[in-house]
């Protein structure tokens, strides 16, 4: 008897490299950047002590270097509530073990819509109650999932002109109205709708302005408002 066919999953990558393409798409004046990311110990950017007694030239540089370090802190820890949030919205497929002994597997969703990823650690922690009921480890990424996030992100970054808040504000508000009780669009229909209609905002302000069209009801969904 001929060996049963071998499943192929597709390529998969580790966690680091895939928080690395997301923050170069996030920023890609600074591909640097992601070059800088720290080691296991923690997200610290180190910079050289602040002391009084050194020379006024050289506080100044270290007052400008620990700026720098401060500004880059701040685009990895909103690099990483990103891809948290692409993780948990299933944009970024998991695969891992519970068992480092054991061949990886695809996390279950309902565990990576609810667990906190550690980037650096390549884990995957799920809570309940406040406490630790499930880690996997030796987490992973789908490729062409990271792909196509770094693209969408490229796409958006590219916008240098943003359109008018107020009148996207309004469009907004009209398209609430619109709904008239049917369930609020998910994220894509509704940035697909502002688009068509010449609003482009940024991803923050778009999933602001969707959460003010109510939460997600179960069941069917019903046609979409704008088409």
């Amino acid at each position: 008897m001929g060996r049963s066919p071998r499943t192929v999953f597709p390529r998969t990558v580790p966690l680091v490299e895939a928080f690395r393409a997301i923050l170069r798409a996030m920023y890609p004046g600074q591909p640097k950047l992601a070059n800088k990311i720290p080691t296991r110990s923690g997200w610290e950017l180190p910079y050289p002590k602040y002391d009084i007694t050194l020379p006024k030239r050289v506080r100044r540089l270290i007052r400008g270097k620990v700026k720098t370090a401060k500004k880059e802190m701040a685009k990895f820890k909103e690099a990483r509530e990103l891809f948290g949030g692409l993780v948990a919205r299933k944009d970024l497929r998991l695969r891992g073990t519970l068992d480092p002994r054991k061949p990886l597997e695809d996390i279950d969703p309902a565990d990576a819509g609810v667990g906190v990823v550690d980037i650096l650690a390549a884990e995957l922690r799920v809570f309940l109650n406040g406490k630790i009921v499930r880690i996997y480890h030796q987490v992973r990424c789908y490729e062409t999932d990271v792909n196509r996030c770094v693209t969408e992100l490229r796409s958006e970054t590219k916008r240098r002109k943003w359109t008018n808040q107020a009148r996207f504000e309004r469009f907004t508000t009209a398209y609430k109205g619109s709904l008239n009780g049917k369930a609020p669009p998910t994220e894509a229909e509704f940035t697909k709708t502002a688009n068509a209609a010449g609003h482009y905002r940024p991803r923050k302000e778009m999933r602001a302005a969707l959460a003010t069209l109510g939460s997600r009801r179960p069941g069917p969904r019903t046609k979409s408002a704008g088409k």
